[in-house]
Order: structure tokens, then sequence, then C-alpha cells
């Protein structure tokens, strides 16, 4: 009878410490598990930190780049003004110049305007047109070949 309730209890003895050991596995494959959770959820709060320090970089870029847009047009706008001013200042000047009458009682000063203006005209359009003004000039530091 003593030689049964050994092998009982070893029978037993053995079945503990296997369910031991597959409690134990099983603890140790749910730390893996959590840990493994836990490292991608660290992952995943860095990229999400990453992505909102950039979005918040892009965002403030935006606000420099608009509030420069802005002046931008403010500028704009007040060259804008003074052109509008100056075609004001000459049109009021035209329209106290009557050159009909002038061209009548002095045509020789008014010819001499007339050339003038179109010969500087004329240079300035020669000056944008030239077919030649991007040509590169040759340097004298480059050996000639032979």
């Amino acid at each position: 009878m003593g030689f049964k309730l050994s092998i009982g209890l070893g029978i037993a003895l053995v079945l503990l410490a296997g369910a031991f050991k597959l409690y134990y596995d099983k603890c140790e494959a749910e730390k893996e598990a959590i840990a493994t959770q836990l490292q991608q959820a660290m992952n995943n709060q860095q990229l999400l930190e990453n992505t909102i320090a950039k979005q918040n970089a892009d965002l403030e870029a935006q606000l420099a780049r608009e509030k420069e847009a802005q002046a931008r047009i403010q500028t704009l706008t007040v060259s804008n003004s003074e052109a509008m001013e100056e075609v004001n200042d000459l049109r009021g000047k035209f329209a106290r110049h009557d050159l009909n009458m002038l061209s009548m009682s002095k045509p020789e000063l008014l010819q001499k305007m007339v050339n003038r203006g179109t010969k500087r005209v004329g240079e300035d359009l020669g000056n944008i047109t030239d077919p030649h003004q991007f040509d590169e000039e040759p340097t004298t530091d480059t050996p000639a070949t032979e």
C-alpha cells in the first residue's frame, strides 16, 4: 500500500509539475505579448509625436509665408496707389496742355520733342530686342586649342 501511495503521489507530483510548467509558459508568453504591445505603442507614440511636430512646423512655415504674401500685397497696393496718382497727375497735365494749339503755333518745338522721344524709344527697343545681348564673350584665360 505504501508503494502504491508513493506511485500515486509521484504521478500527482509529475502532473502538478507539468501543470506548473504549462502555466509558467503561458504567463511568459503573455508577458512577451504585452511587452511587444508596449513596444508597438511606444513606437506609435513616437511616430505620432514626430508627425505632430512636423505638422506644427509646416503650419508655422505656412503662416510665415502667408504673412509675407500679405506684406507683398500691401507693398503692391501702395505701389498701385502711387502709380494711379502719377497717372492722374499725367492726365491732369495733358488736360491742361492743348497739344493741337501748340503744334499749330510752334511746330518745330513739338517736332523736336517727338523726334527725341522716338529716338529714345527706338534705342530702348533695340537694346531690349538685341539677339546678341545674352551671348557670352570669350575669355582670354582659356588656352587655345591646336
